[in-house]
């Protein structure tokens, strides 16, 4: 059996901003460093196989962080990627909602109508489509044991629409895990199911 740790990475300065981030960066604060400090004691005795990151900063920064001393190589994984948001990366939310009412309005409320072409954005289907890739790539690559993907909220959204089998038409409903959660997924002959989600029981 395979089980996969999903992790969302640490709290970042644009977080605690309320500012989309993207593909664009912003670092880990300080609070972000602990949480991701706390949840590498949390996991120090699982034997990860494998490690897998999305390649943005704040994801590796996380996984280098939950690894600490462990000498594992990680693999970055583009499909694991957080969504695209375009040119409303990098500017608070209000100003977004004000530029672009309708697109702002769907991006939370209703994906099957979420049309980001105005900024050059990622949709949701296209997210989806990714994500799925991703998950792929990790059954080919991966048959039994436990591997470790840190990764965004919410491309983890869309991976947990996926394994849930959900629709799109679903998708704004599914909640966006906390950062440094830890989503814990098994999959088998039978497919994905999830154990646990978005636990955070190392920052309490």
């Amino acid at each position: 059996m395979l089980r996969i740790y999903f992790v969302r990475h640490g709290e970042t300065v644009w977080n605690t901003l309320k500012i989309f981030q993207g593909r664009s960066n912003s670092p880990l604060t300080e609070l972000g460093v602990e949480q991701a400090k706390k949840l590498s004691q949390h996991l120090k005795d699982i034997d990860f196989k494998k490690v897998y990151s999305s390649p943005q900063d704040r994801a590796l920064q996380t996984t280098k962080l939950l690894l600490g001393d462990k000498n594992i190589e990680i693999t970055t994984i583009d499909e694991f990627q957080e969504i695209n948001m375009g040119k409303v990366e990098g500017i608070p939310r209000e100003e977004f909602e004000k530029n672009y009412p309708i697109e702002y309005h769907n991006f939370w409320n209703n994906a099957m109508d979420y049309n980001p072409s105005a900024y050059n954005g990622e949709s949701y289907e296209e997210i989806l489509d990714r994500v799925k890739l991703g998950l792929e790539k990790l059954i080919k690559e991966n048959n039994n044991g436990n591997i470790l993907v840190i990764s965004h909220g919410v491309t983890l959204k869309a991976i947990f629409n996926i394994i849930n089998e959900k629709g799109i038409d679903e998708f704004s409903k599914q909640p966006v895990p906390e950062n440094t959660s830890t989503t814990i997924v098994e999959y088998d002959s039978n497919g994905f199911k999830i154990i646990k989600f978005s636990d955070t029981e190392h920052l309490k």
